[in-house]
C-alpha cells in the first residue's frame, strides 16, 4: 500500500478543499484507493464539490494522525468508467449504501504532492 493512502487510512477522515470561484470550499471525505497505480477519491456527480473540481480542479486534501499532519495537492481528473466505479465499490462496499452506480464520480490527482508535517521534524515527501 502506497505510504500517502496508509497515512490516510490511519487519518480516518480526511479534508478534501476545493476552489469555489474566489472561495475556497472544505469538506470531510474518507474513501481513498490505489487503482492502476493512481490514488483515487470519490465524491458524488450532483455535488457542489464535483462541479468546483470541473470548473477548477486545483484541490488540497489533509488528515492528521499522531501530532502529524499530511498535505496532497494536485489537480483533480474525474475517471468516471466502469471500472473505476467497480474498483470503489469492490473495495469499500459501503459506498453502496451512499451512492448509486450513476452518481459515483472517482477521481485521481495529478502533478500530486504528498508532504507530511509535524512541530518536531523536518516536513517528508511521500514517494509512493
Amino acid at each position: 500500500m502506497s505510504k500517502t493512502i496508509d497515512f490516510l487510512h490511519k487519518a480516518g477522515t480526511f479534508y478534501h478543499a476545493s476552489v469555489d470561484g474566489t472561495e475556497a470550499r472544505v469538506r470531510p471525505i474518507n474513501s481513498v484507493i490505489s487503482y492502476k497505480g493512481k490514488i483515487y477519491f470519490e465524491t458524488s456527480n450532483r455535488k457542489e464539490m464535483y462541479r468546483q473540481m470541473l470548473q477548477n480542479p486545483s484541490v488540497a486534501i489533509s488528515g492528521m494522525v499522531d501530532g502529524k499532519w499530511i498535505r496532497i495537492t494536485g489537480k483533480a481528473v474525474m475517471d468516471e468508467s466502469d471500472e473505476a466505479k467497480q474498483a470503489m465499490f469492490d473495495t469499500l462496499p459501503a459506498l453502496r449504501d451512499v451512492y448509486s452506480y450513476e452518481e459515483m464520480a472517482p477521481y485521481y490527482l495529478t502533478d500530486m504532492k504528498a508532504v507530511v508535517y509535524s512541530f518536531t521534524e523536518e516536513p517528508v515527501a511521500l514517494e509512493d
